[in-house]
């Protein structure tokens, strides 16, 4: 099916593979709701027609049906008839940083370590194959996605220096990886750290309102990208581990933080 309503984001392709199991209206649903709490789908975007929504996604235009009916009914989608009609992303719907963060209260220390490490398998393998098989080209294709657009060499305001946004930061940084998971050129690669991405979802949103995480995630990006020009994949590997290693250490940080300490009893 052709998205390009949707834009030729790779990040945009993890919303749109085939669901395997489970409630498949609930599933489309929070596939949706998924993409607008990371900003892959903004405010004001339309989204594919039942029939290329029900094929990218393996499902039947009846349950497509249904689960857009309940994104309207929440207020998430509108509908608009006629000739350029179609349905579109609503004009409030924004990534809540509230929203994320209640999803990481929601986690456990050993959830969230279980996931960054998976995400370090799967990524660094990505990095040291890529090493192997980059050219010059791909190599270009990732140091574009080292910063976002706007963005300061050296951020020092909240919410990521520069005139880059957090979301920003955080879709710059996605598409890093899938970059890096092209230049492999293993398609199950690439499928498996879509498929993580998701996993993490709204939780990548909340380290790029700190304008030392940003940074150091464009310095690893930049010795990432070094290190795969260089054909060096033991180097491009150690960096990509790293990297994924700040995020799940800043998520763990915040999540001791947030849970209330708890008190001895007065004897």
């Amino acid at each position: 099916m052709s998205l390009s309503p949707l834009g030729a984001s790779r990040s945009l392709a993890a919303v749109f593979t085939p669901i395997k199991s489970g409630g498949l209206v609930d599933e489309v649903c929070r596939r949706i709701e998924l993409a607008v709490e990371t900003g892959l789908l903004v405010s004001g975007q339309r989204l594919p027609n039942e029939i290329e929504l029900a094929s990218a996604l393996g499902v039947s235009a009846v349950t497509t049906r249904e689960a857009l009916s309940q994104l309207r009914g929440q207020g998430l989608i509108r509908t608009v008839r006629g000739r350029s009609g179609g349905s579109f992303i609503a004009e409030d719907a924004l990534p809540s940083p509230a929203r994320a963060r209640e999803r990481l209260q929601d986690l456990t220390r050993l959830q969230i370590t279980d996931l960054g490490l998976h995400y370090q398998a799967i990524a660094g393998t990505c990095a040291a194959v890529a090493a192997k098989r980059a050219g010059d080209d791909d190599v270009q294709a990732m140091r574009e996605y080292i910063r976002p657009a706007g963005a300061d060499p050296a951020p020092a305001e909240p919410g990521g220096g520069g005139t880059a946004t957090p979301l920003e930061w955080r879709l710059s940084a996605s598409e890093f990886l899938l970059e890096l998971a092209a230049a492999a050129r293993s398609a199950r690669l690439a499928r498996e750290l879509l498929r993580i991405q998701v996993d993490m979802g709204t939780l990548t949103l909340l380290p790029f309102n700190d304008p030392s995480f940003c940074e150091q995630t464009a310095e690893l990006n930049a010795a990432i990208a070094d290190a795969v020009s260089r054909h060096d994949a033991a180097a491009a590997e150690a960096r990509t581990k790293e990297l994924i290693n700040l995020t799940t250490t800043w998520l763990l940080a915040e999540l001791s933080a947030g849970q209330p300490h708890e008190t001895k009893a007065t004897p």
